[in-house]
């Protein structure tokens, strides 16, 4: 699937969407990959592009927070956070909605209003949109009449309103996409695409020049009910088909500005003709387009929360709070009752990505089978004679025999309750070989599997363990994963219980990543801070393994030149600087007497 963005080809690396990075990728996204994104939003919105300026906004505060994450050092988890906090503090200084900002990390980016998530979040859009405030001042974005719910019986009309706007959130996500698909199927190059999408999108601004931008003026004007009715009802089509042309041919940019005038102008055709044949009872049209702009938002994003709270800081409107949740929330079921995805998981999903929910789904997507497989993994040939079989299943403590051939590939499992039944015949077994009694429909995963696709197939097989195979073309079988890791992981790094497996982080072709090892019971992996008090000293004087039973597995120091940490493996001669970290292993108690005795022992 083509990426919709015309600057794919100037980023050395393309990055991903910033929900994919959040969840899939620990928070990293690179600044040096983020700026053509950026140059390119500009040039988007400067040329009347019909897309919101959010999007490059969005980008560059979440790769400033997870440049600063990774330059502190922070943790996985950290870096998520700050990334999210950085995005938040970028919508809420660019619409001046500190509130909107936070829920828009929360219930977007994050999938979680967990407190340690919520607190930072909501401390950086303060903060920014305190900033922001003091250099552009406090006004709402829109500055309107105050709008006010006129009858109870005016619910039915936004109701109304909600499926309706449900409706068309459902026609502006798929003919972004249509449009997208499109012009990949063209067959003009690349770099024109984006050349022929403005191109046409100026064509329609010839006749409708409102499309142009990010709808703000338009928008304004049906708030203050300035637009005649037949506008009321073109230009939410127009300005939906420039965004589809936009955004299909490659413009970068968000998709929130465009959301809300189509909202606006919607709402505003449906309260032209509530009102013309309810005059007593329903608000002017004005009220309408004010609540269709949170409800189509609401739609396209499935982020209810975030609507409501975005329009209602933009226009400082209290009094229409009540009709804009009920159609936010009308307009958000209409959408997922017709199981249609919002705009950005529709956008991952067409990529191959399936975007984890909270912390559980992101972290059992963010691991992988390599991270947590283990190598030492045993095989029987084919041709092995079932007395063999018998010998082999006295001594595994596992209920499968794997079979292999020669060559190391998988062909299967021998069940252990198999080869339990065949000795109850106690006739012809010479003549049995493990050939004989394989089932080659046994279930394997393989290193590049997420964990949480390994829970079905372990789900399917009902075993208490499954093979890792290289591929799943040459089948050769490299090791397993059991149902243990995987409560290991789920119980240390969701429930936080007690560590069961120390987590590695190693870096190679691929990058960084993780690796999980088992640890004995009650051992602990720990990192102690070198105190002062031992600058010099050498790491045998303190006799760690002989007195404590405490293993060190290496020493992290920076280096004062450059600055960088340099990472040693430590010998009884090596020498100690002081606010080295040590990593060592060991039982809690050895570890907790070595760490007392590092604080408290003098340099000798």
């Amino acid at each position: 699937m083509r990426s919709p963005a015309f600057w794919e080809d100037q980023a050395t690396a393309a990055a991903d969407d910033d929900r994919r990075l959040v969840a899939m990728r620990g928070g990293h996204i690179s600044l040096r990959t983020t700026l053509p994104r950026i140059f390119a939003g500009i040039i988007t919105l400067a040329c009347g592009g019909s897309l919101g300026r959010e999007g490059p906004m969005t980008q560059l505060g979440g790769a400033i927070g997870s440049f600063f994450g990774r330059w502190a050092r922070l943790s996985t988890q950290q870096v998520r956070i700050l990334l999210c906090a950085a995005a938040a503090s970028a919508i809420a200084a660019v619409y001046n909605a500190p509130i909107g900002g936070s829920l828009f990390a929360l219930e977007i980016l994050m999938g979680n209003f967990a407190l340690e998530i919520f607190g930072p979040v909501v401390v950086a859009s303060v903060i920014s949109t305190l900033v922001f405030r003091s250099a552009m001042g406090n006004l709402p974005r829109f500055v309107v009449p105050q709008y006010e719910l006129v009858s109870g019986w005016e619910l039915f009309g936004y109701l109304g309103l909600g499926i309706v706007a449900g409706l068309v959130s459902i026609v502006f996500i798929k003919s972004l996409f249509w449009a997208e698909d499109l012009f990949e199927k063209s067959r003009l190059p690349r770099w024109l695409q984006p050349l022929v999408g403005f191109a046409l999108v100026g064509a329609i601004g010839v006749f409708y020049p409102h499309v142009f931008g990010n709808g703000y003026e338009a928008t304004n004007m049906a708030l203050h009910e300035e637009l005649p009715w037949e506008m009321l009802l073109i230009l939410p089509a127009v300005k939906l088909v420039a965004t589809a042309l936009t955004f299909g041919s490659g413009g970068a940019g968000g998709l929130f500005m465009p959301s809300l005038m189509v909202g606006g102008l919607l709402g505003g055709a449906v309260g032209v003709g509530l009102h013309h044949f309810f005059p007593e009872t329903t608000a002017g049209y004005g009220a309408y387009a004010l609540v269709g702009m949170g409800a189509i938002v609401a739609g396209t994003t499935q982020a209810p929360l975030t609507a409501i709270m975005m329009i209602y800081e933009q226009t400082n409107s209290y009094m229409i709070v009540l009709p804009l949740m009920f159609a936010c929330i009308i307009s958000s079921v209409t959408v997922r009752l017709l199981r249609v995805s919002p705009a950005h998981l529709e956008t991952l999903r067409r990529r191959g990505v399936k975007l984890p929910r909270g912390v559980e789904g992101t972290v059992m997507q963010n691991l992988r089978v390599s991270d947590v497989m283990h190598e030492d993994v045993e095989h029987i040939l084919p041709t092995e004679p079932f007395p063999k079989l018998v010998e082999r299943c006295l001594q595994t403590r596992y209920n499968n025999l794997y079979v292999a051939d020669e060559s190391g590939r998988f062909l299967g499992a021998v069940p252990l309750p198999t080869i339990r039944l065949m000795l109850h015949q106690g006739e012809n077994l010479n003549t049995v070989i493990a050939l004989d009694l394989l089932d080659d429909q046994f279930e394997f995963v393989t290193p590049d599997q997420k964990l949480a696709d390994t829970m079905e197939k372990f789900w399917r097989q009902n075993s208490e363990r499954l093979p890792v195979l290289s591929d799943a073309t040459s089948r050769k079988l490299i090791g397993w994963i059991s149902k243990r890791d995987l409560i290991g992981i789920y119980s240390q790094e969701i429930l936080n219980k007690t560590q069961l497996m120390s987590r590695f982080t190693v870096t190679d072709e691929d990058g960084q990543h993780n690796v999980y090892v088992p640890l004995p019971e009650g051992f602990q992996v720990r990192t102690l801070i070198v105190p002062a008090r031992l600058d010099g000293a050498t790491l045998g004087a303190l006799t760690p393994r002989s007195t404590y039973g405490v293993h060190v597995l290496q020493i992290t120091h920076r280096d004062p030149g450059s600055g960088k940490d340099i990472v040693e493996l430590p010998g009884p001669t090596t020498v100690l600087r002081a606010d080295d970290r040590l990593v060592v292993i060991g039982r809690a108690d050895g570890i907790n007497a070595f760490q007392a005795a590092l604080e408290a022992t003098p340099k000798g």
